[in-house]
């Protein structure tokens, strides 16, 4: 392995210099507020719900939208849409040292809580120590061993191992400020409801069960670069989503709206629009751990009975595209898919996939289905998020294309706690399940494949690798990726990792997932898009919401 000392670290100022460079399509100078006229509040749409309650614990999976990036800032910004660059936030410098098991961080000496109280290397100690303690609030599995604090702005965070793959989770994590956090009881439960100390552009303003604003912290130490005032998020069902858009009321919103076009974009094309980037993958998950889905070549006829072009078209309306064979979103991580790889597509052929289930012995019962040589009928529920309307028209497609290849599926929806209880704890035979492109290829592979994740119990859930496929190769390839800091090396591990995805089919992936982002620059302009892919940018995606929020300019 060759060890290297890693820096990451530019002024922040020329950091900030070089984005707005590369993404400057915000409005012009003569818009609202150019003379310091009101400006309107940012109106966002980043979850349906008929009530919000109050929640803004960073860690935890309920906190409301705008709690990470816009109240609470990580120490390095990462985001796919540029991988391998982490743009210096809280921290002037990230730095790995020795085999990459250690990492220093030294913090902007002029950034304060909304309270007042300085931030110092003693926070983000804080903040890692108690991710330590509280496993459950390290969601992104970082390795850590313990911290250091240098002086008032440098502090050494110190890994179990070598951890070059987890950059950008390290990066990302959310600082606490200690004066508050320390005297909390239990901050997995905490909701921090009551005026909550960040050190984000914005803090909490009025709120109430239906609407809650974000006012702007006239003393957040990048003041200049925050043009919007105000920002609301209002209460809406999907149903009132697609009314409110149709009717221009939000700015910035996400979500899965059926016949965008005529919804939304056809009634001011001017302003209106989307962009739904590849935010990972979403895939036909079977149950490993199921004897009858141990046979390869079950798992092979599956997916080449499947025509996904025609999911795409049909579920997604075209929206986003079938999934490249080896899981990877595109155009994100193109530049790791190897050579060989490279034209891959997934071809759909109804007669290769019955011959396959020929040779391997499964017999064409009277019924249309098939039966395994071990006398188990091919015939299970499939269980969806009912919530996720594309996922049910996408299981009602694959009932239709499976039973040509004598395979009977039998979509079975579930509300989302159900869903996710299954999911987690196993109790399924065939799932649609989704996977995030994460920062780097690697995390996405070991959401998809890691034996990390294996339960320990029969009753005990897990958090990733939700089909169950356990590969002494798979890991080896995650850890060398994981430890090592060549390049070369970590490419040599992706493409292990793709050939497994595309050779043993451990999970089928059907489509790209949408990063669902619909926008209106009749207020505000510079979101990102297409032309000019700075960030993702559904409004729910953090860290890239807090580069969204700097390029907004009011529309003139």
């Amino acid at each position: 392995m060759t060890n290297r000392t890693r820096r990451c670290g530019v002024p922040m100022l020329a950091a900030t210099a070089l984005i707005l460079a590369a993404c400057g399509n915000g409005g012009d100078d003569e818009g609202p507020g150019a003379d310091g006229a009101d400006l309107p509040p940012l109106t966002v749409h980043a979850s349906s719900a008929t009530t919000w309650q109050a929640n803004f614990n960073p860690f935890s999976p309920n906190a409301l939208s705008g709690t990470e990036g816009f109240l609470f800032e990580p120490l390095h910004l990462s985001t796919p849409m540029q991988p391998g660059e982490p743009i210096p936030w809280l921290a002037e410098e990230m730095e790995f040292t020795g085999d990459g098991s250690e990492v220093t961080f030294t913090l902007r000496q002029d950034v304060t809580w909304n309270d007042g109280e300085p931030l110092t290397a003693d926070d983000v100690a804080f903040t890692f120590e108690l991710l330590i303690d509280n496993p459950g609030m390290n969601t992104a599995a970082i390795p850590l061993a313990g911290t250091e604090v240098i002086d008032d702005h440098t502090v050494q965070v110190e890994l179990t191992e070598p951890a070059f793959a987890h950059e950008g989770e390290i990066g990302n994590t959310t600082v606490l400020p200690e004066h508050v956090w320390s005297d909390v009881d239990d901050p997995v439960e905490f909701t921090n409801a009551e005026d909550p100390v960040g050190t984000g552009p914005f803090t909490l303003g009025d709120f109430s069960e239906q609407l809650y604003a974000l006012e702007k912290n006239e003393d957040y130490w990048a003041a200049d670069e925050i043009t919007v005032e105000q920002i609301e998020y209002p209460t809406s069902t999907d149903q009132t989503l697609t009314t409110s858009l149709q009717a221009g009321e939000y700015d910035w919103a996400g979500g899965f709206i059926s016949n965008i076009d005529e919804i939304f974009v056809d009634h001011d094309p001017e302003h209106r629009g989307y962009w739904y980037a590849g935010g990972g993958t979403v895939s036909l998950t079977v149950n490993n751990e199921r004897d009858v889905f141990t046979d390869h070549a079950l798992r092979e006829a599956m997916s080449t009975g499947i025509d996904r072009q025609h999911v795409a078209d049909v579920a997604m309306q075209g929206y986003v595209p079938p999934s490249h064979p080896s899981a990877l979103p595109q155009p994100t991580y193109d530049e790791v898919i190897a050579a060989e790889y490279t034209d891959a597509a997934f071809t759909p052929d109804t007669d290769e996939a019955n011959r396959i289930l020929d040779e391997a012995g499964y017999e064409l019962g009277e019924d249309g289905v098939r039966t395994s040589p071990d006398g188990e009928r091919l015939s299970w529920e499939l269980l969806i998020n009912s919530s996720y309307t594309d996922w049910v028209d996408i299981a009602q497609i694959l009932e239709e294309q499976l039973a040509e290849i004598g395979v009977e599926l039998v979509p079975q929806g579930l509300a989302r706690e159900a869903y996710m209880d299954a999911r987690n704890h196993g109790n399924f035979d065939v799932t649609i399940t989704s996977v995030a492109a994460g920062l780097t290829p690697y995390d996405l592979y070991r959401d998809l494949l890691s034996s990390e994740y294996a339960a320990e119990g029969d009753d005990d859930a897990v958090q990733g690798n939700f089909g169950r496929f356990y590969d002494e190769e798979a890991d080896d390839a995650l850890a060398q990726y994981r430890t090592s800091g060549d390049d070369a090396q970590q490419q040599e591990a992706l493409e292990t990792l793709q050939r497994i995805t595309i050779e043993e089919h451990p999970v089928i992936p059907l489509i790209q997932a949408g990063n669902w982002f619909n926008y209106n620059t009749e207020r505000w302009s510079g979101f990102p898009g297409e032309d000019n892919p700075y960030a993702l940018g559904a409004p729910f995606q953090t860290p890239d919401n807090a580069l969204i929020i700097r390029e907004l300019t009011p529309t003139s």
